[in-house]
């Protein structure tokens, strides 16, 4: 998985992400045309975070390549993360 591919996952679900490293964030957005900015290797990725529908839901590396490959749907991983999660209330 590379970040073209997190790039079109988000484009195809119509979600964003953002990238976290040590410092720092790198938005991924579904309505964007290509990379925004250049991005660290993904060795340096401490996680992800979703923003699905408003509220953010911080995501693993191993989640989020489970997503990106279609092993998990969102749907399965919104319904995994619902219990620990207020994802219903705004």
């Amino acid at each position: 998985m590379n970040i073209d591919d997190v790039q079109q996952w988000c484009q195809a679900k119509g979600v964003d992400a953002k990238m976290i490293v040590r410092g720092s964030e790198f938005p991924v957005r579904h309505d964007a045309q290509g990379s925004e900015a250049s991005f660290p290797s993904m060795k340096d990725l401490l996680h992800w975070e979703l923003i699905v529908e408003g509220k953010r839901c911080p995501t693993s590396p191993s989640d989020m390549e489970r997503l990106v490959t279609g092993k998990m749907t969102l749907e399965g991983f919104l319904g995994r993360i619902r219990e620990y999660l207020p994802l219903d209330k705004p």
